[in-house]
């Protein structure tokens, strides 16, 4: 005959809203009913939409931790989510034992005063859609608050060699660039396009090169179309990569210069017409593809 399945593990815990300090202070007391065989067992625990997680350390009993809060009434819009998880021996691999889920407007909230709980654990979502969910909300965060992310600075040389109608470019390096991977040591590389009225008519390409402040220094030259430069409709794009596939998803953004950029674009492209022969560097930001 089947054993019956055994039941969900029981976490014990105790809340207080502290008015004084402005924190939810979470204590938790034990977990009952999980294998002996279970070790680096840690909670993490969240507020949202207020508190991002906070991480336990695997010493699991008489642990606790503040969530800033501001009062009572802002608590009630919150949930709190205590999820629980176990390491295995190697420390390096975590296993979801489960979550347990408080929505704060069900709960009386009396300043200053502890409640013990015993709630039993919820099995969480796989880790797929964890990662699903949390780019719909991040999507969604982003429409609302409109806020872009920061995806670092790249510092540009060019140079208008009016003789031989080129422009030399030099990627020098760039600061602080945003990871789109999580493979470590993923390299960043930039390929570089001249535009004619919106035309590739030259490209070019970086080698790899890794970590945040990655240094390329790397001069190439393109040859100009015959004109006036103040007068034709060129543009530098600048498509910052990261890893080796040459997809949507491994663009982290672009640097515009020329007479249809930014202002910061325009401008770099204004000092090399008008300073033949002369090298001039600017750093210049990394704008997002997503509109």
């Amino acid at each position: 005959s089947l054993s019956p399945p055994k039941p969900a593990p029981l976490l014990h815990f105790s809340v207080v809203f502290s008015s004084t300090c402005g924190t939810l202070v979470v204590n938790i007391l034990g977990l009952l009913g999980v294998s002996r065989r279970r070790s680096g067992v840690f909670v993490r625990a969240s507020l949202p939409p207020l508190c991002r997680r906070r991480s336990l350390s695997p010493e699991f009993h008489n642990q606790s931790f503040a969530l800033q809060v501001s009062s009572v009434e802002e608590l009630r819009t919150c949930t709190l989510k205590l999820a629980v998880y176990s390491k295995d021996f190697s420390g390096l691999r975590e296993a979801a034992l489960g979550i347990v889920e408080l929505p704060c407007d069900k709960l009386d909230w009396e300043p200053d005063i502890a409640t013990t709980y015993t709630r039993q654990l919820s099995p969480t979502k796989s880790k797929l859609k964890k990662s699903v969910s949390s780019q719909e909300t991040l999507g969604r965060r982003k429409s609302s608050v409109c806020v872009p992310r920061a995806l670092g600075q790249l510092f540009i040389l060019l140079q208008y060699q009016t003789l031989a109608q080129r422009i030399k470019v030099m990627v020098r390096k760039a600061e602080n660039l945003a990871k789109l991977t999580r493979i470590p040591g993923a390299p960043h590389y930039v390929v570089i396009n001249l535009r004619q009225d919106g035309k590739v008519i030259g490209t070019k390409e970086t080698k790899g090169a890794s970590g945040p402040n990655p240094i390329w220094n790397a001069p190439f030259l393109f040859d100009l179309p015959p004109g006036d430069i103040n007068q034709l409709p060129l543009v530098l794009e600048f498509i910052v990569m990261q890893g080796r596939l040459y997809t949507k998803s491994s663009i982290l953004g672009r640097v515009l210069i020329g007479t249809d950029a930014s202002e910061e674009g325009q401008k770099h492209w204004r000092e090399i017409c008008s300073r033949g022969q002369i090298e001039t560097t600017r750093w210049h930001t990394i704008q997002s593809d997503a509109l």
